[in-house]
Parts: structure tokens; C-alpha cells; sequence
């Protein structure tokens, strides 16, 4: 039974096989025909279901399961939309439903526009309104579409932003719906932007969410007001209705890195980045910036907490901070009339405190600070006035200080070759406890370079003026300014008393002239100053001492510390004190810092030989000092003489050393020794001994003694000489020693029951010495030394 029913079941499925196979076969050669020309019938009606003019479309490949059409133009003009190729997939089943799976179009080309008040897409146009029965006066929604999904590849969008045309290449995926979501990869000029939205539900409702990595700015300079360079990452959210899209609600932020900012005269700090957010809503952007480091043209950092930017207004709150000083300010910019170029500008930054600025590697003490900026402004000109204040200001570890200072300075743009004038006030300029008195300058715009022109007056000298001049440029952020006194001749009796108190009683004559100047560049700040006296003149102690043929420089490398540069030198004709004569006197100088003086060598002619030092450093609030003179050649007749000591003649020359000290406002003289010259010796006369014998009672051998001595060197002729100088108690004690003998026969005879030498008189013969060693001692108060008192004055 089951073998005769298979027998059947074979004989059946052979003989029907070859038909259903020729039926199958028969049906897809139906199918494979029918569907171009139905899909010539479908697209038209499926085009006009949606409300779309389909002015072109060729069917060039259609099979049962998909299909290429192509080229295909919706609409007219460039407001149309044409097509390279539509590719779209289907099953039979979906056809006879009027539906597709997907579509696919390539080399799509679309248009849209932006004018700053509203954007346009004119494909968006094409689609007609929902027939819902949607009132006239409301949004129209999103039509429904036969389709499943939508893939652009290869498409182009022609946008016109502000009268500039950039076409953007894009690929995107859209999912119709009562929303229509889509996904897109644009590449305007070769920057890739990723954009994300959502269309609906109606066809005014538009929501966007967009994101960009690494963008180079430089490739939409034509779209920015100045030239700047960088990478930037974007980010935007925006709900938009297209009905009003100038309204629109957008979020966005914005990091700027490597950015190059010359173009607006900033440069950033190294890997600093600017990173940007705001929200843009009924037509105005509302803005902060977090905080920026700069480099140029100052070390600073800004942050814009807040700001807001419209069609005629642009406000920002801002916070500058540098050079250890923090300012807050606000910019408030207005345009002048609407559709205009220019803006009222106005810009304020203040800080009330007493602030510490730290710039160039100095520090400056400011006793608040104000700054504005006044005036019009487009973009491509300005015309304001910059004005800038201060209560009070002074410059650590230099002892400047002054009053109030203030700059008032116009500024224009393009820049005129000379601009009107402004002014510098600065008042009450000090140095320590004295006054320099006050400045008066002309400032005024010469292109991109100010120059200036002013005077200091001061009372620190009677009379004297100070005229200064120069030049800043506004782009390399380099100053030089320049002062120079020619010629200025101290009135006669002028006490420099009026500079230190410590020379009340001194006065002094001579002209002046001093030039230098302050230089600003990206190096730093450096100062240099120069000054000299010439044929000066200065009397101590009402005349008793007096120094003449004085002749100073003094170059600084510094103004402000006044610490001069080595070698300055101080010279001098005479100086004259009583009897006690110097002449020819040089001293080699450098002022150090804190005030301490390093005299590398001093000398001088006395006594018609030369005395020299070594170096050696005088210091502020010191209480003691000690330097050695060191004495070649001096004369003993003129030191005799100049100390008052006696009066002498002779070719007895002297050299060695004396050293000095000063300790609590006193001079001394330790172990000071002279001697002649070993193997030479010489004559000497020496009179005027009266007062060291008639301080001997008669009749003694004391004064014997003392009377022989004094007959002796009366004509003296020596083998050596030499002195030895010390201070005992307020005198100066100077030992003098001389061996050798008598030029002639002496008055006295040896008589051993007086026990020394007796003066003879008449036809007695004297003695005569074939070797006579003579040892004296002077004692001199030292307050009866003139030059003594006023040095040790000058010193204290």
C-alpha cells in the first residue's frame, strides 16, 4: 500500500515540476517587465502624494527587489533639487503599497541661505503641508513619507551665509517618522563637522546638536572680522524654529587651542587654550571665557565672567590679572545709529587697593589704579582717548616714590602721521627723603609711536629744569625716553646741605651736566644715567678748608638703584687746610648697592712726594674703618713745616707707610713709620725749635741737651731719617730719629760734674761731633689740625 502510494506522489511531482518550474519562471519574467513600467507610474504618483513637482527622473535598472533612477530633478531653478543617481530597495509586496524600504541618493545638490536675520533651505519648501486639517495660522507638520529610511551620499550643500557661498560635501542617514531624525558627516572645506537633529513634529520645529574636533579656523577667515589661526572644538545645541529662526535658541562652547591671535596684538601663552560658552536667544549672545593666560603684549590672564553681544550692543564684565596685580572691569559698546559702523566705545578697568605690580623684574607699589578708554570705534577705524590714573606711586629697593600720576592720550586709526596732544602729570616725585620735585609732559600719537616731551621741576637745586623727550611704539611694546641737563652752574654759595644734612656748613661751586635715559623691550626695563662736575670748588669750615679744580663722573647702568659702574673718578687741583697742602688728589670710585662706596684706589702729591691706598669700602651705618697710606718721597723739610712742627730745609726724602683708623668719630694714627732712602744720605736745616726749649728750665742738662740737638740740625748732614707716627690720647705723637753729624764745630763742651753738654761763648772752642744720633718727639693735638676735624666731620 505505502509502495503504490509513493509510486504516485513520484509520477505526479514529475510530471508538474517542469510546469510550476516553466510558471516561476514566467512570473518573474512578468515581474522583471512590469516593474519599470510601474515604477515610471508609482514615482510620479508617490511625487505627487508628497506634494513634490518631479520635473525629471530616467529609470535606468529596475529588478524585483531594487532599482536606479537617474538623473532626478525636483523643482525649477536653483531653488530645485537634482539628483545623480536614487537607488532604492523594495519587495513586490511594498510596491503594490505605494511604499519603498530605502532610498539612497547620490550626488544630491541642495541650497540654503543665511542673511543674519533668517535662514533658508528651499528644499524645505517643496514640502507641502500635512492635510490633517491643519489651521492656516499654525505650523504645518511633517508629511508622511513612503519610506522606511533615506541615505544621502555624495551629496553637496550650496550655502550663502552672509554674502559669502561655501559649499559644504555631507553625508547623512534620515528616519522619516512623525519626527524626522537624521544623522550627517559634513566636510566644509575640509573640516569635518558631525551634526545630529530632529525635524518636528512640525515643519517649523528644528533641533540640532552639533560637534567638531580639531577644526582649523584659518579655513572660515572669511567669515571673521581679523585674520586668527588655531584649532578650535565646537560644540552646539540649538532649537530652532524655522518660521523665525533668528530666534533661535542655540547653546554652544568653543575651545580654542594653538591658537594665533596677532592679527588682534595678543599672543597666547604656550598650550593655553580659550575655551568659550554662551547661549544664543532672541537675537543676542550671552557669553563667558574662562580664564586665558597671555604672553604679550603683557603677562596677564583674562576672564570674561559674562557678556552679551546683539545687533547694536556688545557688553562684557572682565577680570585682568598680572604682574601679581588683579583689575575688574567692564566693556560697554554701543552702535552709534542702526545699520552704522561705528560704535561708541567705552571701557573701564579699576582697582581701588594698593597694589604690588611686578613687572620687568621690578617691583612697583601702585596706590590704586584706574584705566578708561573713551571714544568711536568701527572696523577699520577708532578714534578714543585713553586716560589712566593712580593716587600714588614707588619702586621697591630704589627709594622713588611720588603723588598722583595721570595720562590722558588720544588715539586714532588708521594712524594719523600726528594726532593731537595729551599729557602726563606726575606729582610729588621723590628719591628717599628728597624731593625731585614734579613732571609736566606732552604725549601725543605719531602713527604707531607716541612721543613724548616734558620737563622736570625741582627744587632740589635752585632753579634747575630737567627737560626730558621720548618715543614708545604701540606694536613692538619697546619705549626709550632720554634727559639731558647742559650746563647748569651751582649759584654761588649753594650748601649741598639741601642733599645730605650730614654737610650743613660745606659749600660748593662748579657746573653740571648729567644726561640718561629709560628703555623698555621685551628684554625688560634697563635705565643708564650719566653725570659730571666740572671746575668745582668746595670750602669747609668757613673757609678754612678748601678743595679746588674738582672734576666728578658718575655713569650708572642702573637710574633707579643708582649703583654706578666701575672706575668713576674724582679729581681734584688742590686742597688746602692751615698750612697743610695736597694737590694733584685722584680717587678712584664705584657706587655699590645699599649705598656702600668701593674706592678702588685714591692718591694724591704732598709734601712733594705721593700718598696712595689700596682699596677699600666705605658701608653705610659703619662705626669703623682702617686703611693704610702707603708714602713714597715726601719731604721732611714741607712735613716738618706742614704740621707746624718747625721750619726746615733739606733734600731728606721719606717713604713708607701710615696706617690710619676711624672708630666712633675718631681719627688715630697706629705705628706709622717714614723713613729715607737706605745709603742715601743729605743736608738738613731745621729752625724754629724755640718752643721745645723754652719749655726746659735754664741751667739743667735737659736743657742742655735740648740745646744741643737744636744747634745740630740747625746744618745737619745725615746718614738716615726717620719719624714714626702715633696717636696717644686727643695728640698726634711724631718721633723723629737722625743719625750723622754736625756740618760744623758746635758751642758746647762735655763737663762730667754738670753731667752733660754746656753752651760756651767767646774765644772757647766747641766740640766737634764725628757721630751725632738725635732721637726728638712732637706732640701735636690733633683738633688744632684743620683738615683732622673736617674729615672726620664729612666721615661721621
Amino acid at each position: 500500500m505505502s509502495a503504490s502510494l509513493g509510486k504516485k506522489i513520484l509520477k505526479w511531482t514529475v510530471l508538474v515540476t517542469p510546469w510550476a518550474l516553466a510558471a516561476m519562471l514566467a512570473a518573474g519574467w512578468w515581474l522583471t517587465v512590469w516593474t519599470p513600467g510601474y515604477l515610471e507610474r508609482l514615482i510620479p504618483k508617490l511625487a505627487a502624494d508628497m506634494g513634490l513637482r518631479l520635473t525629471e527622473f530616467h529609470v535606468r535598472d529596475a529588478g524585483l527587489f531594487s532599482a536606479d533612477i537617474g538623473p532626478v530633478r525636483l523643482g525649477d531653478g536653483e531653488n530645485g533639487l537634482s539628483l545623480a543617481n536614487v537607488h532604492i530597495t523594495y519587495t513586490p509586496a511594498s510596491l503594490k503599497m505605494g511604499r519603498v524600504n530605502e532610498v539612497r541618493l547620490d550626488g544630491l545638490r541642495l541650497s540654503c541661505s543665511f542673511d543674519g536675520e533668517r535662514f533658508h533651505m528651499p528644499a524645505l519648501d517643496m514640502l507641502p503641508e500635512s492635510d490633517g486639517g491643519t489651521p492656516k495660522d499654525a505650523a504645518p507638520a511633517i508629511p508622511g513619507l513612503p519610506l522606511d529610511s533615506l541615505t544621502l551620499r555624495n551629496a553637496v550643500m550650496r550655502c550663502v551665509v552672509l554674502g559669502r557661498t561655501v559649499s559644504v560635501p555631507l553625508e547623512a542617514e534620515i528616519t522619516p517618522g512623525d519626527t524626522v531624525t537624521f544623522r550627517a558627516d559634513l566636510t566644509p572645506r575640509d573640516q569635518s563637522i558631525h551634526l545630529e537633529g530632529a525635524l518636528g513634529p512640525t515643519l517649523n520645529d528644528l533641533t540640532l546638536k552639533l560637534k567638531a574636533d580639531a577644526l582649523r579656523v584659518e579655513a572660515f577667515g572669511d567669515f571673521l572680522p581679523v585674520p586668527v589661526a588655531g584649532t578650535a572644538d565646537l560644540a552646539a545645541e540649538a532649537e530652532i524654529d524655522l518660521a523665525a529662526s533668528a530666534d533661535a535658541g542655540i547653546g554652544f562652547s568653543m575651545a580654542l587651542t594653538r591658537s594665533d591671535l596677532r592679527a588682534l596684538g595678543v599672543r597666547l601663552a604656550e598650550d593655553a587654550t580659550v575655551e568659550v560658552k554662551g547661549r544664543i536667544k532672541e537675537r543676542e549672545i550671552r557669553f563667558s571665557v574662562s580664564r586665558v593666560a597671555l604672553e604679550a603684549p603683557y603677562p596677564a590672564s583674562l576672564t570674561i565672567p559674562s557678556g552679551r553681544l546683539n545687533k547694536n550692543e556688545l557688553f562684557a564684565q572682565f577680570s585682568l590679572a598680572g604682574a601679581g596685580v588683579e583689575m575688574g572691569g567692564r566693556l560697554d559698546m554701543t552702535r552709534k545709529a542702526d545699520g552704522e559702523k561705528l560704535w561708541n566705545v567705552s571701557l573701564t578697568a579699576a582697582n581701588p587697593d594698593r597694589l604690588v605690580v611686578q613687572a620687568s623684574g621690578r617691583v612697583l607699589t601702585l596706590n590704586g589704579f584706574i584705566f578708561s578708554m573713551q571714544g568711536e570705534a568701527g572696523p577699520d577705524s577708532a578714534d578714543v582717548v585713553l586716560d589712566c590714573a593712580t593716587r600714588g606711586t614707588g619702586l621697591a629697593n630704589s627709594g622713588f616714590s611720588s603723588g598722583s600720576m595721570r595720562m590722558t592720550l588720544p588715539l586714532k586709526w588708521p594712524a594719523p602721521k600726528s594726532n593731537k596732544a595729551g599729557a602726563i602729570t606726575l606729582s610729588r616725585l621723590a628719591l628717599d627723603k628728597h624731593k625731585l620735585g614734579d613732571v609736566r609732559a606732552q604725549v601725543h600719537q605719531m602713527g604707531t609711536d607716541l612721543a613724548y616731551a616734558g620737563t622736570l621741576r625741582t627744587d632740589l637745586l635752585p632753579g634747575l629744569r630737567v627737560p626730558f623727550s621720548g618715543q614708545s611704539s604701540l606694536i613692538d611694546n619697546e619705549s626709550d625716553i632720554t634727559f639731558k641737563v647742559d650746563g647748569y652752574t651751582l649759584p654761588r654759595g649753594f650748601s649741598p646741605a639741601a642733599l645730605s644734612p650730614g654737610l650743613k656748613g660745606v659749600e660748593l661751586d662748579g657746573t653740571l651736566q648729567a644726561e640718561g635715559g629709560v628703555s623698555m623691550s621685551p628684554r625688560g626695563l634697563e635705565s643708564r644715567a650719566k653725570a659730571s662736575l666740572t671746575g668745582g670748588r668746595l670750602t669747609l669750615s668757613e673757609g678754612s678748608t678748601m678743595v679746588d679744580g674738582i672734576e666728578l663722573t658718575y655713569s650708572t647702568p642702573d637710574l633707579f638703584t643708582l649703583r654706578s659702574a666701575p672706575a668713576q673718578t674724582l679729581t681734584f687741583d688742590s686742597l688746602k687746610a692751615g698750612d697743610i697742602l695736597l694737590k694733584k688728589g685722584k680717587i678712584v670710585y664705584q657706587l655699590e648697592s645699599m649705598g656702600s662706596i668701593l674706592v678702588e684706589e685714591a692718591g694724591f702729591r704732598w709734601c712733594g712726594g705721593h700718598v696712595s691706598s689700596k682699596a677699600f669700602r666705605i658701608v653705610p651705618e659703619s662705626r669703623e674703618y682702617g686703611i693704610t697710606l702707603f708714602c713714597s718721597e715726601l719731604k721732611l723739610s714741607e712735613i716738618l713745616s706742614q704740621l707746624g712742627l718747625a721750619k726746615a730745609e733739606g733734600e731728606a726724602a721719606l717713604s713708607g707707610e701710615l696706617p690710619v683708623s676711624w672708630k666712633n668719630g675718631k681719627i688715630s694714627f697706629n705705628s706709622g713709620f717714614l723713613h729715607s732712602t737706605p745709603g742715601e744720605g743729605g743736608t738738613i736745616r731745621v729752625e724754629a725749635m724755640q718752643d721745645l726749649v723754652a719749655a726746659i728750665p735754664e741751667g739743667t742738662p735737659e736743657r742742655g741737651q735740648l740745646e744741643l740737638a737744636r744747634e745740630a740740625v740747625r746744618d745737619y748732614q745725615y746718614k738716615w731719617v726717620r719719624i714714626k707716627a702715633d696717636t696717644v690720647g686727643e695728640d698726634l705723637l711724631v718721633r723723629l730719629s737722625v743719625d750723622g753729624k754736625p756740618a760744623s764745630t758746635l758751642p758746647f763742651v762735655y763737663k762730667r760734674e754738670f753731667g752733660g753738654f754746656l753752651r760756651v761763648t767767646g774765644d772757647v772752642k766747641g766740640s766737634n761731633f764725628q757721630g751725632l744720633r738725635l732721637d726728638v718727639n712732637f706732640s701735636v693735638p690733633l683738633d688744632r689740625i684743620l683738615l683732622y676735624k673736617d674729615i672726620a666731620r664729612m666721615i661721621e
